[in-house]
């Protein structure tokens, strides 16, 4: 639907002149409106709605992102690379990415540490923000591309790109010391008051035998020869838009990575809970399938079970302090997933 190529402009106020957006679409664009766009998520990048009307009467809307660095916590949670999204549209050896999703960006600049996309608008492709599972064939869809995009960088050579997060930020990106650590860099953002309330409920919460063991997990032990490939990095709906010739639209790679594809898996079931088409463990062996398939050969039984725990592990210290609090709250379906999760760590715990 979209063509998969990106245009660099010299600076971010380019992207918005009549000149440039004219050049861009091969069409005189007589205006430009901007308007302030309210997005949900916490990373503090700015949108803007920008409608173009053109000279032969037509009109299309499109979203401008600004990344700032300095109010964006998952850059800071992720190595500290401001432009790592920029980045991924502006290296060459990255292209397969683009065949296999869509990305809806059209151009993009850099100035010093902060970047703009200018994107397509595909809002109405969107996910709606509601508690309901998506749909098994929407869901076919998510884990077949990410198991595409998996298999194709499996222990590729573009793994040592320097700019690509590392996996060890997954398991600390919403630790119990995410609050201290930011406030020693002398950063503060709300979100990691809610997550250290969150963790302080769940050390009261968690089963003696198995909270410090996610308190203070042997991630070394457990990732130990796992194959590592490109990850989107934070593969919730909300950064998916299914387009009507059923392609996939990926967006916000913010903390794309070279890491293990159960950090993906983990990562998906713990952030879309209460969207999921099917069980987790039936997320799980899907991609699977659909990661043997791509690959061509299959995963033995002890690394996939391997891959699980890591998988497990990886949502249990992102986000088993937000399930705590919605325990707390008594949202429905929260104390299933609440155990879902302790029952899960204790078997890790106790086959480690």
């Amino acid at each position: 639907m979209f063509d998969h190529s990106a245009k660099k402009s010299n600076s971010i106020s380019h992207l918005t002149r009549p000149d440039f957006l004219s050049e861009l679409f091969d069409v005189s664009v007589c205006s430009v409106e901007r308007q302030p766009l309210k997005t949900s998520g916490f990373s503090g990048s700015a949108h803007e709605n920008i409608v173009l009307k053109f000279e032969n009467g037509k009109t299309t809307s499109l979203i401008l992102k600004h990344i700032y660095p300095s109010q964006d916590i998952t850059i800071w949670r992720s190595g500290n690379i401001g432009t790592r999204e920029v980045m991924l549209l502006d290296d060459k050896e990255m292209a397969e990415v683009w065949n296999i999703f869509q990305s809806p960006c059209i151009a993009y600049a850099i100035e010093d540490n902060i970047s703009a996309l200018l994107m397509h608008d595909v809002s109405k492709y969107l996910f709606p923000d509601v508690r309901e599972a998506i749909l098994p064939e929407q869901e076919d869809l998510i884990l077949q591309k990410l198991a595409q995009m998996h298999a194709y960088y499996w222990q590729h050579n573009i793994l040592s790109k320097t700019w690509l997060a590392n996996q060890d930020i997954f398991f600390s990106f919403f630790n119990p010391l995410a609050l201290a650590e930011e406030k020693a860099r002398g950063r503060k953002h709300p979100l990691f008051d809610l997550v250290q309330n969150g963790w302080d409920l769940a050390r009261q919460l968690l089963p003696a035998d198995i909270r410090d063991f996610i308190l203070d997990p042997p991630i070394e032990k457990m990732t130990e020869g796992l194959v590592k490939t490109l990850i989107h990095g934070d593969s919730k709906l909300a950064n998916f838009a299914i387009m009507p010739d059923k392609k996939i639209c990926a967006f916000d790679w913010t903390m794309t990575a070279s890491a293990s594809p159960a950090i993906e898996i983990g990562w998906y079931i713990a952030l879309n809970a209460s969207r999921l088409a099917r069980s987790k463990e039936e997320v799980m062996n899907l991609y699977r399938e659909f990661l043997q398939t791509e690959l061509n050969f299959t995963i033995e039984n002890k690394t996939w079970i391997q891959m699980v725990n890591v998988a497990v592990l990886t949502g249990a210290e992102t986000l088993l302090w937000n399930k705590a609090l919605n325990l707390q709250k008594n949202i429905p379906g929260a104390k299933e997933e609440w155990n879902w999760w302790t029952n899960s760590i204790r078997r890790i715990y106790l086959d480690k």
